[in-house]
């Protein structure tokens, strides 16, 4: 293989068309798992932060602010954070499906009514440009019955589902392949030569 060819694994796994970083905002619906038969959704908005410690691999933080009326928390609403590990499929793509997983909480405004749970789904991200994309996801949360009492828990089932879309930035530097850093190493290192020997030959 010549200098500079890039193989197929190197390609998939050493190398992205998308910036390390990314914050998103987003907007989105909760429908809790009875409403199913008559379904009544809450609205809620999601602020995200994503770091790629690989080009398929990203870790992502985020913020929900959501209410839920059918539970009596009409005024007060709930906090989400969730952390999750991101699987990119295809990261250098303009268009690619992620899969998602990871543990969050789920807290009243007021603190009181607490409970853990996990979460897991999926989505996409598609690029409109270097910077920018519109990405969305569907995901379900298993809420962990470990606080007696808890209001949120008394008339379901332990499950709620969200849907999101929203805008994406990203910001940072770029995963190469190890074969686009060679290149830019060999072509640092021939521009040097020329104007070596450009100097020597005056």
């Amino acid at each position: 293989m010549d200098i500079g060819e890039k193989s197929a694994s190197d390609s998939l796994w050493n190398s992205s068309i998308r910036l390390k970083n990314a914050i998103s905002i987003s907007g989105g619906s909760t429908l809790m798992n009875n409403d199913i038969g008559a379904p009544d959704f809450e609205n809620f908005i999601e602020l995200k932060f994503k770091r790629f410690i690989a080009p398929s691999i990203a870790i992502s933080g985020n913020i929900k602010k959501f209410d839920i009326k059918n539970y009596d928390f009409k005024d007060n609403g709930f906090l989400s954070g969730d952390l999750n590990l991101e699987w990119i499929l295809l990261p250098r793509n303009n268009f690619s499906p992620i899969f998602y997983a990871g543990p969050g909480l789920l807290i009243s405004n007021d603190f009181e009514d607490k409970n853990y749970k996990v979460q897991g789904g999926l989505g996409f991200d598609f690029m409109v440009n270097s910077c920018v994309s519109i990405v969305g996801a569907l995901g379900v949360n298993y809420v962990y019955n470990e606080q007696k009492g808890s209001q949120l828990l008394q008339s379901m089932n332990s499950l709620y589902y969200n849907a999101t879309i929203g805008v994406q930035f990203y910001f940072g530097k770029r995963f190469l392949s190890k074969s686009r850093s060679r290149n830019k190493k060999l072509n640092k290192n021939d521009a040097t030569i020329i104007q070596s020997n450009t100097i020597n030959n005056k």
